[in-house]
């Protein structure tokens, strides 16, 4: 039979699929028995109630059985965390209390959303950006920062409330190969949030410093119409963060979306690129290209700010209805017109956004000991 230090050691192996350390890391391990050909592990889950339950019960039996097959029965007893003990947690995950993503050595790369004006298809953008990312095998975090006309979650099929573990750890839910975060997360889609600036303020720090986004290579945040308080303490919070301009080929829209890069100018989130969408239309009979709205728009834009048009995405009714169900068109219609184009898109994204170096991750949790239990 193995000895407890070896059941141990297995067990390290196992992360926790939301907080995605060590579960002995994360001192969710308070005992280990041994009993002839039975292990009895005590587990202490971070929450009561924890949705992870059955993983932890399926999973720990299942691995410690294919390691040591001398092993014939495994009993996980489930409790959990006190409240101190997720307090030491989480400041063990936050041990200098800043959020990861204002350090000056972020290994994130922050990517502003932003026109100015709603209707443009921002969150479509956005969305496709982040999945098309996850795709290339990126980490990726996306945040829905339109509090009053959010729509990320139902773009991305996303129904499920995040894991709060403490006021200060939230755990975000997971789509298509990512993490998102958005107001939606919270409340009934029907419901509207009637919140003025401090609010908005608020909501955005913590999403920015209490949710777990564990430092993805990127993080997409979708903006909202306007040029006002979110972007204000967007660069407050999230210092070197830069803005991709989302416009159509008309003029109406292109000046608004110029506004939004004045602004962004002004606040100090440089523009590093301009997406063109509804750029053509293409006729499903002959294959020709038509342009319902003009053409040039985008072009135009890149040039007053000297930054790269990263590409053109056309009408295509098909990613509307997906999106509207949930999925995102490279992930739903990977073959589809507008795929393809964000597929072009990324590889000019990728080149003027590259992902930064990955910071070594800081020093261990502060083991605790809970007195009574067998080690």
């Amino acid at each position: 039979m193995p000895t407890v230090e070896e059941i141990r050691s297995v067990l390290a192996e196992i992360n926790d699929p939301e907080i995605h350390r060590s579960i002995v890391e994360l001192n969710m391990v308070r005992g280990i028995a041994l009993d002839g050909s039975r292990v009895t592990v005590d587990l202490a889950l971070t929450i009561p109630g924890c949705p992870l339950k059955s993983f932890f019960q399926e999973v720990l039996p299942a691995k410690l059985k294919d390691r040591f097959p001398e092993i014939l029965d495994v009993r996980i007893n489930l409790g959990a965390m006190t409240e101190e003990e997720r307090k030491s947690l989480v400041g063990g995950l936050k041990q200098d209390n800043v959020a990861p993503l204002a350090r000056a050595d972020s290994a994130t790369t922050v990517v502003a959303i932003g026109s100015g004006k709603g209707g443009v298809g921002k969150s479509t953008m956005t969305v496709n950006l982040a999945a098309a990312l996850a795709k290339r095998g990126h980490s990726v975090g996306l945040l829905d920062a339109d509090v009053w006309g959010f729509s990320i979650p139902r773009m991305l099929g996303v129904r499920e409330n995040p894991t709060v573990v403490d006021e200060r750890l939230i755990i975000p839910p997971e789509a298509h190969g990512f993490k998102m975060i958005s107001i939606g997360n919270f409340v009934p889609e029907d419901n509207p949030v009637v919140w003025r600036g401090p609010m908005l303020h608020k909501a955005l720090q913590q999403f920015l410093s209490d949710v777990h986004w564990e430092e993805p290579e990127y993080l997409l945040i979708d903006m909202p119409p306007g040029t006002g308080d979110i972007s204000i303490s967007l660069s407050q919070f999230a210092p070197g963060t830069r803005m991709v301009l989302v416009t159509t080929p008309q003029m109406a829209a292109e000046r608004v979306a110029e506004r939004a890069g004045h602004m962004a100018n002004k606040v100090g989130m440089k523009v590093g690129g301009v997406i063109e969408n509804m750029a053509y239309a293409i006729c499903d009979s002959c294959g020709e290209r038509t342009y319902p709205f003009g053409s040039g728009g985008g072009r135009e834009l890149a040039d007053r700010f000297g930054a790269p048009l990263l590409g053109q995405v056309p009408l295509d009714p098909p990613m509307r209805d997906f999106a509207d169900n949930g999925q995102p068109a490279v992930v739903a219609l990977p073959d589809s017109i507008s795929a393809r184009a964000f597929g072009a898109i990324i590889e000019e994204f990728l080149l003027y956004f590259p992902a930064k170096p990955k910071r070594p991750r800081r020093k261990a949790l502060p083991l605790i000991m809970t007195p009574g239990k067998a080690q």
